[in-house]
């Protein structure tokens, strides 16, 4: 049975993960969903795909990417289905939002999926709009660079405070990338008013927050961010509508 977690202001991330199994959604709650991307599941899970899914899961070049997807996206329904008490998997309907969000079709429940090397995460909420997002780390590319692209000129500063050439400096930029992907993909906007305008904590020593946003001066009330302990080498991030009283980190079976 998953266990319940209150949502308070740990430094640690959130890492408390039972075998999940639906319990009940509270208006206030969210659930957590911890997908293995198991390539040998995918065959059991094609069938719950829609045409539109089959389609684009076979657009994939590589083998691998498509099995993930698969799972991912069968995995996604068949939890879904959990909450829709009327629905089997095969029959949910998504609708895609102005900037990309999916939603479920005559649903008030929200939920966001996000996957990312050997693993998914999925959030679910009927409270208000979720976003979630896993990175697996990766050491090769710039992460210096590329922060000078897309942080905000005060996570850069943060960032450059891990050092250069340290797994501090992986772990924050993959940090900060996680709850900032998860903080646009709950507001449901997308990247379009860019990256830069919001600021979130990164230091491994502080913990995960939205500090702030200059698009929005009631963000820091209206939203809640948590870091996830998803696996060791990736960082995770959940943002969910405000209030929340409770968080169910649930392992998929």
């Amino acid at each position: 049975m998953p266990r319940s977690l209150a949502a308070g202001s740990d430094i640690q991330p959130l890492d408390q993960w039972q075998p999940g199994r639906h319990q009940p959604l509270g208006t206030n709650d969210v659930h957590v969903w911890r997908i293995r991307l198991d390539a040998g599941r995918a065959s059991e899970l094609w069938p719950l795909l829609s045409r539109d899914e089959q389609d684009r899961a076979s657009r994939f070049h590589f083998e691998e990417h498509r099995d993930a997807y698969v799972v991912a996206h069968g995995m996604l329904r068949r939890i879904l289905a959990g909450y829709c008490d009327d629905q089997s998997a095969q029959r949910l309907v998504f609708t895609v939002g102005e900037y990309g969000k999916p939603a479920l079709r005559h649903s008030t429940l929200e939920f966001n999926l996000s996957h990312s090397g050997d693993y998914a995460l999925l959030a679910v909420s009927r409270g208000g709009p979720v976003g979630v997002d896993i990175e697996r780390w990766n050491s090769e590319i710039e992460h210096l660079d590329l922060s000078e692209r897309f942080f905000s000129p005060a996570e850069r500063r943060a960032l450059r405070t891990l050092g250069a050439e340290s797994e501090q400096l992986v772990a924050g930029f993959f940090a900060a990338w996680s709850r900032k992907e998860a903080y646009l993909k709950a507001r449901g906007d997308g990247v379009a008013h860019g990256l830069d305008h919001f600021d979130v904590t990164l230091e491994p020593s502080v913990t995960a927050r939205l500090i702030e946003d200059r698009t929005d001066a009631t963000a820091l009330d209206r939203w809640v961010m948590h870091a996830l302990d998803a696996s060791h080498g990736y960082s995770a991030a959940l943002v969910a509508a405000a209030p929340v009283e409770d968080i169910l980190l649930c392992d998929a079976e």
